[in-house]
Parts: C-alpha cells; sequence; structure tokens
C-alpha cells in the first residue's frame, strides 16, 4: 500500500499502540523488522531488553516532536504517566479531553505524530555533535537563589534526559550580568553537591562561566539523571532579578528566591517567557508577586521556549519603573 510504501515504520507502530501499548505482555513479539534494526534489536536479545531499547529509542524521539505530537505519541504507546496502562480507546479519550479535541482529532494527531517519528527512524544515525549544546535536555530544573547571605549562591537541581548513547560529560553554564561600574570579573564558582563532578572551569567572559561535569557514569539514549550544584558569584551587588534563559529544550523549571528580611525589595514582578531586552529595560510587568513573611517567592513555569527569559525581578525604588 502507498502509506506503507511512503511510512515503512508508520506500520509498525500502529502494531505497538494496540492494547495497553508499550506495556503489553507480548511487546517482544509485536516489534517488527524495521524497528528492530532502528532500534539495534537482535535475535539475542531477551524480552526485557528489546522493550529497552524500544522504549528508550522512542521515548528520544518523541522528545524531538513538537509539544502536542509528542504528548499524542506519548498517549499511544502508553508511556505518558497519566494514560498508562489503559487501553488504546481510553488513551486516544484521554487525549482529546487533554487536547480539548474529539477523539477523531486526538487520532489524527497520532497518526501525524506516528509519520514524523518514521522519518525520525529512518535518518541516518547522527554522529554526537561536539557542540556544548548537544546531547541532552532539562526534564526539570530546581532552583533556590539565597540573597540573604554573602555572597549570594544558586542552588540547582535539574533532571537530565540523554538524547545520545555514551553521555559522559555535561557542560553547563552560568551569568552574572555586572552592574555599571562594578567589578566586571565575576570569579564564579561551582560546587557539585551529587550526580557528577567538576572536570573543567572555562571563563569565557567577564559575565559568564562554563563547567564541565563528568556523571558518575555515561548515559543511555534516553536515560534520565539527576545531579545538583551550587553557582556562586563572588561579587557584592548583582542585578535586581533572575531568570533562566534556555538554550535547550527545558520542560519544567520552578524558582524560589529568598530575599534578605532587613532589605526586602518593594515591587517583585513574574517574567514569562520575555526577550533579554525587556529585563534590561527594567520595565514592570505588571504581573506581581508577594514576598511571603519568611522573605520567599516561588514561581513554576513549564514548556519553556529556548532563547526566551523565565523567571522574576524586583525593585528597590517605590515608583512604577
Amino acid at each position: 500500500m502507498p502509506e506503507e510504501n511512503s511510512f515503512p515504520f508508520v506500520r509498525e507502530l500502529n502494531e505497538l499502540r494496540r492494547g495497553r501499548g508499550l506495556e503489553a505482555a507480548d511487546l517482544h513479539q509485536r516489534i517488527g523488522p524495521c524497528l528492530r534494526a532502528a532500534c539495534g534489536i537482535d535475535g539475542a536479545d531477551q524480552p526485557a531488553a528489546a522493550r529497552e531499547k524500544l522504549v528508550l529509542r522512542l521515548t528520544a524521539l518523541c522528545g524531538r516532536l513538537p509539544a502536542d505530537l509528542r504528548l499524542a505519541a506519548l498517549a499511544a504507546f502508553g508511556l505518558h504517566e497519566e494514560a498508562a496502562g489503559e487501553f488504546l480507546d481510553r488513551r486516544i479519550s484521554w487525549l482529546a479531553s487533554v487536547l480539548d479535541r474529539d477523539p477523531r482529532t486526538a487520532r489524527r494527531r497520532i497518526d501525524l505524530a506516528f509519520r514524523r517519528l518514521d522519518e525520525l527512524l529512518g535518518a541516518p544515525a547522527r554522529e554526537r555533535d561536539a557542540h556544548p549544546l548537544a546531547g541532552w535536555y532539562v526534564e526539570s530544573m530546581k532552583a533556590m537563589v539565597r540573597l540573604d547571605r554573602e555572597p549570594a549562591d544558586l542552588q540547582e537541581e535539574r533532571r537530565i534526559v540523554a538524547e545520545v548513547d555514551e553521555l559522559d560529560e555535561l557542560v553547563l553554564s552560568f551569568s552574572v550580568p555586572a552592574e555599571p561600574g562594578s567589578d566586571p570579573v565575576p570569579d564564579i564558582t561551582a560546587d557539585v553537591l551529587f550526580g557528577g563532578e567538576i572536570v573543567e572551569a572555562r571563563q569565557v567572559s567577564a559575565s559568564h562561566a562554563q563547567f564541565v561535569m563528568r556523571l558518575p557514569s555515561p548515559l543511555c539514549l534516553g536515560q534520565r539523571h539527576e545531579y545538583g550544584i551550587r553557582f556562586a558569584p563572588r561579587r557584592t551587588k548583582l542585578r535586581p532579578y533572575y531568570v533562566l534563559t534556555p538554550l535547550r529544550r527545558c520542560e519544567e523549571f520552578s524558582v524560589r528566591v529568598r530575599f534578605d528580611r532587613a532589605d526586602l525589595p518593594s515591587r517583585v514582578w513574574r517574567l514569562n517567557g520575555v526577550p533579554g531586552r525587556v529585563i534590561d529595560d527594567g520595565v514592570d510587568s505588571g504581573d506581581a508577586l508577594t514576598v511571603n513573611r519568611v522573605g520567599e517567592v516561588g514561581l513554576e513555569f513549564h514548556d519553556l521556549h529556548q532563547g526566551l527569559s523565565y523567571g522574576l525581578q524586583w525593585s528597590f525604588d517605590a515608583g512604577t519603573g
């Protein structure tokens, strides 16, 4: 059939989504020859090993789809935690409710996702990219900024997902823009709390540093890893904001800032996906935040856009910015 000739993996993906999807007890018997070749599954693999290779490969490729298609594919396969274990019709109903569409539209979204996966599965294997942004993405990040101590510091906990095999190092970036007229040398330090070790520090510019962190062991494609790290700039005066500007995919980001209760800002506002120039101009977004009685403000963001900034900004002036 033309469909199968044009999209050789689609028929096999459709077979996998039947019943309980990738949770099916007979999954290893339903993996077609095209998928076996694409996922590196050979005749010597036991059912558990075949399942692992297939799930890791499809999870990684789903991560390269647009958000709606990623959701559709994960639901179809039974890989989404809220749809796992259900039969296909119920998973499609769940997807339709999340997308706020009818089941027919949800099915079309799955079909489109499978066609995109077909393209990815059929593409030649990519060589490992040496660029620091290659190889992994951030599934979740939690940040704690302490402004009630000297010097101020930032503690991050991240859960990442490997997009390549044998991922053994991460390049981590940290920027501390200086106030006009202040010392231009940030002298940023980094201390790993768990999940790796710093093997190299690079002072890229007066405001930006990079740290190479070696992982405890190499990660496989689709494997998750958690680590914690503390950054500390040796600078007494900092710009009045904290933002994350993701240059790689980032699904969830939460931040908590603890201010000095003896010197609380007069205003704090949310920055929800803004260009960097907006932050530099210091314009109040109008999305006001309240500092609680222990001097803290907490925020959460989801499905961040690369190149835009998320976080909060504050002012010690009584004016409107």
